[in-house]
């Protein structure tokens, strides 16, 4: 107790548990977490679902419980979200369990309950990892390629010098009376064999041609009579997919819109949970109910219609869903507005409730301080993961773009505007999932794209014209976007652009995907709703899918890793995931614009990697969603 007493900042309070687990970096984005099954606990009970210190000496290290999961093998972490401020207590990875000491904890976060937290390694001190900290930040203690982190709310702070040793598992000391881990999880990660054979990965580049698939050799494995459910895609695939939606969804008419955007999340955060929820517009103007929502059981792959989100008297249940999207880190959120309207609302989908608060009012934007006087409406809006900062493009009231406005909840100024510069009009923008960046697409009458990247917190723009790598279709993650490099050399490349950019001349960032061909564009809709804080690019993946008229190649949903060095000579793989099922000259999708950008599937990532949800016509009359599970093992090989 000596050395926690002698430095007052290094005790600590009571910390809400989350602990998740994984076998590789990439695998670490797809491990689902579970609850937290206790054992060898000593003082302590459970209470209102919490490890709570209920006997023992108040002040003494002599209560705790320890995971019965644990990893033995790979990488992984655990997680400690503050939740009281009055409690001492420690929690981290362990590789065994000899008492209830805190040196008996292998790698430690230790709070004090005055505002500082310290690691320790088994009850020693280790300089480097002392922060203060308040009620809601987050600490990770992980395993990184074999190496231990700690980590607050994303940001490494110390990385330690000792090598873990398996098995390793979550492991407590509590001190205080009343003391208490509240809901503590643990990731247990995928344990499938690789798979024998070298397909579905496949290097970059010229290789492996694949015949389009018939409407009639669709249906035949597809579930028999249109029925929702599980299926496998034939070989050469042989992945697990699930068919969303049927004709009873639409009264038999063609009514589905297409899923949004690679970029918009139709899926729920469902991580620790039974079953994800969906979003997807069944347009009233076509024959269908409205915006709806759908449970997937992940267990059996049951899938359920659970109704129209909002009833037959609201506006909202005539909107197609475009540009609506899942909040990243609230399970029952979706964010929702309307075009030619000012406010970006969440709505909880099983209350059908609002918000008593808008997201983003454009309403309460200063004019003309902060944003110009002739501003009326948002679109295409875009949300941090945590919810605190919002970006939208702003429309006057004849929806030209007049510029991009940001909304940062936690800010004393929360509104910032960004006007193009003169000879370019704004194209869209989009706030990163940390909500500490944002990127500007902006176009001239040329055609031109240039890029604006803004810190945010900082004030500082740093410009990419087309020429040098300015990114086309992309998504966003943690301080870095992922995006097509329009002029590139390789076939429609798409390359890894961190922040802060540290060249504004190509190349900008390294390749991480190229095509076969000029005329094929597999990955065209960039999407990265998996990305995780506080791990590097390098450690993950993005996917993206597309349809088109190429005669000798089918069109593929694929993954690939953002590490550009993943193999020591140079190569890159593409994870194939399966077939798109589009044929852009059939009549399901409705493509009135005669454009077809309502069929092109355009499909996004859940936020644990492992489902792609997407909609395709199958080669007829109707288009219908679909999700497939993504087998990201290969990429973590």
């Amino acid at each position: 107790m000596g050395s926690i007493r002698s430095v007052s900042k290094h005790s600590l309070r009571a910390v809400a548990v989350t602990a998740v687990f994984a076998i590789a970096p990439l695998a670490l984005l797809s491990a689902e977490d579970q609850a937290v099954v206790w054992t060898n606990g000593v003082n302590v009970s459970i209470v209102n679902g919490s490890l709570q210190k209920t006997a023992g000496c108040d002040g003494c290290d002599d209560a705790g419980a320890v995971s019965e999961q644990q990893l033995v093998q790979g990488d992984g972490y655990v997680e400690f979200t503050v939740g009281e401020t009055n409690t001492l207590w420690t929690a981290g990875l362990s590789n065994g369990n000899t008492d209830t000491s805190y040196g008996d904890i292998n790698f430690a976060f230790l709070f004090n309950g005055g505002g500082w937290a310290a690691v320790y390694e088994n009850g020693i001190y280790q300089n480097g990892g002392d922060t203060p900290y308040t009620t809601g930040d987050i600490f990770r203690v992980a395993v990184v390629a074999g190496k231990v982190q700690y980590s607050i709310n994303g940001q490494l702070l110390l990385e330690s010098q000792t090598a873990p040793q398996y098995p390793l598992m979550l492991d407590t000391s509590l001190f205080t009376l009343g003391a208490t881990v509240v809901n503590a999880r643990i990731g247990v990660p995928d344990q499938a064999p690789p798979p024998s054979s070298d397909f579905p990965l496949e290097k970059d580049g010229p290789g492996n041609y694949r015949p389009r698939l018939t409407h009639d050799q669709i249906l035949n494995f597809l579930p028999a009579n249109e029925a929702k459910g599980v299926f496998n895609f034939p070989a050469p695939y042989g992945t697990t997919a699930v068919r969303l939606t049927n004709a009873s969804d639409c009264g038999g008419t063609d009514c589905l819109a297409y899923v949004g955007y690679s970029y918009w999340r139709n899926t729920n955060y469902h991580v620790g949970r039974p079953e994800m929820l969906i979003f997807l517009g069944f347009d009233r103007s076509a024959g269908g109910p409205g915006p709806s929502l759908l449970s997937y059981d992940k267990a059996t792959d049951q899938v359920q219609n659970l109704g129209p989100l909002f009833p037959e008297s609201s506006t909202f249940s005539y909107a197609t869903g475009e540009g609506w999207y899942f909040s990243g880190s609230q399970p029952t959120k979706l964010y929702a507005y309307l075009v030619g309207t000012a406010t970006l609302r969440r709505y909880d989908v099983l209350s059908h409730q609002f918000d008593s608060t808008a997201a983003l009012d454009l309403g309460a934007c200063r004019r003309p301080q902060v944003c110009p006087s002739d501003a009326a409406y948002i679109f295409q809006p875009h949300s941090s993961d945590d919810d605190k900062t919002h970006s939208a493009t702003v429309q006057d009231v004849n929806y030209n773009h007049l510029g991009c406005v940001v909304y940062r909840s936690a800010s004393k100024r929360p509104f910032k505007f960004y006007a193009p510069p003169q000879g370019f009009e704004l194209d869209e923008c989009h706030v990163d999932k940390s909500g500490n960046w944002l990127m500007l697409l902006e176009v001239n009458p040329n055609g031109s794209v240039q890029n604006r990247i803004v810190d945010l917190r900082r004030g500082t723009i740093t410009t990419i014209d087309d020429l040098n790598g300015s990114l086309g279709h992309l998504d966003m993650g943690y301080g870095y976007a992922v995006g097509a490099d329009n002029y590139n050399p390789d076939p429609n490349a798409t390359i890894l652009l961190k922040f802060p950019v540290t060249s504004t001349t190509r190349p900008v960032g390294p390749v991480v995907h190229f095509n076969k061909r000029w005329d094929i564009a597999a990955a065209n809709h960039i999407t990265h709703g998996n990305a995780v804080a506080g791990l590097p690019p390098e450690s993950q993946y993005a996917c993206g899918s597309n349809a088109s008229r190429v005669p000798d190649m089918a069109d593929e949903i694929v993954c690939f890793s953002l590490n550009p060095n993943h193999n020591a000579d140079g190569s890159l793989d593409v994870l194939v995931v399966g077939p798109v099922m589009t044929d852009l000259d059939a009549t399901g999708g409705r493509d009135i614009g005669g454009d077809d950008y309502t069929q092109r599937p355009k499909g996004n990532l859940d936020v644990t990697g492992k489902y792609f949800i997407w909609t395709t016509n199958m080669g007829g009359d109707r288009l219908d969603a679909f999700i497939v599970k993504v087998p990201y093992q290969w990429l973590t090989q």
